[in-house]
């Protein structure tokens, strides 16, 4: 009887081992991911508080030969924040602005009019997929046009079935348009507009 007791004292042991250790690594696991988050310029998770995921640690300024350059890119990017965010509301209100703003100049005739699409779209999946148009528009407009500063031509090669998608950012930091908070870091920088 007493060697039983022994055996099973001994197996409460190793079993109170498997459980420690099996503790410690699913806590480094956690910690280690956490680490790699913030290490590829993910922003922390703020409690009660709501976040930008479009937020990056460096932002470059970039001027036009253009004047009203600046204001297409401008409004590009807050479109393009809007949809990083997956923020359906917002990208309405931001492809509307666009719209609005380029209504008498045939330069951007058909970037006002993808803007159009996306402003009457309820539905983040085809705003997105109206996005891979305006960004063509976009920098077909702006390529040839910077004065100083840069753009970052970005790509995701996994967006829309593997087919991929571009977008333009002020920031070398990716911050994916297609994907959100799914998959907010998924693409490289390509190009740099200068």
């Amino acid at each position: 009887m007493r060697l039983i007791i022994i055996l099973i004292e001994k197996l409460n042991n190793i079993k109170m081992k498997i459980y420690f250790s099996v503790l410690i690594v699913g806590c480094m696991l956690i910690f280690s991911c956490k680490k790699k988050e913030t290490e590829r310029g993910v922003p922390p998770i703020e409690a009660n508080a709501k976040k930008d995921l479009n937020a990056t640690k460096t932002k470059t300024s970039v001027t036009f030969n253009t004047p009203q350059n600046k204001l297409l890119y401008d409004q590009y990017l807050v479109l393009k924040a809007a949809l990083v965010n997956t923020n359906t509301k917002a990208s309405k209100k931001a492809a509307d602005e666009f719209s609005k703003s380029f209504t008498n100049d045939s330069l951007y005739g058909r970037a006002r009019q993808v803007a159009i699409l996306i402003a009457a779209e309820n539905n983040i999946k085809k705003q997105r997929e109206f996005f891979v148009g305006l960004t063509e528009e976009v920098t077909s407009i702006l390529k040839d046009d910077v004065k100083s500063g840069k753009l970052y031509q970005q790509f995701c090669p996994m967006a829309f079935d593997g087919r991929g998608g571009y977008w333009l950012s002020d920031s070398d930091q990716v911050r994916n348009p297609y994907f959100g908070d799914q998959m907010l870091v998924c693409g490289e920088v390509v190009k740099v507009l200068q």
